[in-house]
């Protein structure tokens, strides 16, 4: 049984580290698109935050996530935010926006969702920070300043969500 354990445990995947520097803002980006993963990291990087860049369960074959595991990832442990691309056609997305919410509450989370595509995923995106896709360098940055001075994220989406209300209307 020990070999069996230590099998999975070496199969695990290591994640993405942080600097030991601490005085930028510190953004995962989770993203299983490699190329728009690194463009966004990028962005940031540019923009002044510290991130790093996490593909998830899809981005390892064979190994094992440490979301999966169900103790949460070093990595969002390690973060100020957390920036999620939440794909709609991949079920895996949503198991995993879940996930991240679950067992890293305090943790503000951005998402990036087509803005036709927020309000039906209402249930799924309470207590996150929405940032609507394609996201640009100004979009994704006010997002993630917003999300780490929001008192509480669930307040925070329901005053955005009355926003979008309000907007509807007039």
């Amino acid at each position: 049984m020990r070999n069996h354990f230590a099998k999975l445990y070496s199969k695990q995947i290591k994640p993405p580290k942080f600097s030991d520097q601490e005085e930028r803002c510190r953004v995962l980006v989770e993203e299983s698109d490699s190329a728009k993963r690194g463009a966004i990291t990028r962005l940031l990087n540019d923009a002044g935050f510290e991130a790093i860049g996490c593909g998830g369960p899809k981005e390892h074959p064979g190994k094992r996530c440490p979301l999966d595991g169900g103790n949460g990832c070093d990595a969002a442990a390690g973060t100020d935010v957390i920036f999620f691309s939440f794909h709609m056609a991949d079920p895996e997305s949503r198991k995993i926006l879940k996930d991240l919410k679950r067992l890293h509450p305090k943790t503000p989370i951005v998402v990036e969702i087509p803005k036709p595509q927020a309000m039906g995923h209402h249930g799924l995106l309470v207590g996150t920070h929405i940032a609507y896709a394609p996201v640009t360098r100004r979009s994704l940055t006010e997002a993630i300043m917003d999300a780490l001075v929001a008192p509480d994220p669930i307040m925070a989406t329901l005053r955005k969500k009355k926003e979008l209300i309000l907007e509807e209307k007039g």
